[in-house]
């Protein structure tokens, strides 16, 4: 009987000690640097803030003839300026979100 209970024992401990890595697997779509989640990543970075003021702005200013007579004079070539081509592109440098120390 006293072989049964510590045979018992040894299975309940092993299932136990084996239960805490559940954890870890739960979270295994989680960023980490080990993994390279660039996909999730690059969203958390990029994503400051989904829904800006200026989105909710409803008011359009011009009209259909106004876009209309815009679109037209372009896919005719009309009015186009030579600009000079840019030399170099600036690229804003990344910052981590809040929290992310």
């Amino acid at each position: 009987m006293f072989q049964r209970n510590k045979r018992l024992l040894l299975v309940l401990a092993a299932a136990g000690l084996l239960s805490g890595c559940a954890d870890y697997l739960n979270h295994r779509d989680s960023i980490t640097f080990g993994l390279g989640n660039a996909m999730e990543a690059n969203k958390g970075i990029h994503t400051q803030e989904p829904f800006p003021r200026v989105a909710q702005n409803t008011n359009i200013p011009a009209d259909g003839k106004v876009a209309h007579r815009t679109i037209r004079s372009y896919q005719e070539g009309r009015g186009q300026t030579s600009a000079p081509a840019p030399s170099a592109v600036i690229l804003p440098v990344a910052t981590p979100p809040n929290g992310a120390n």
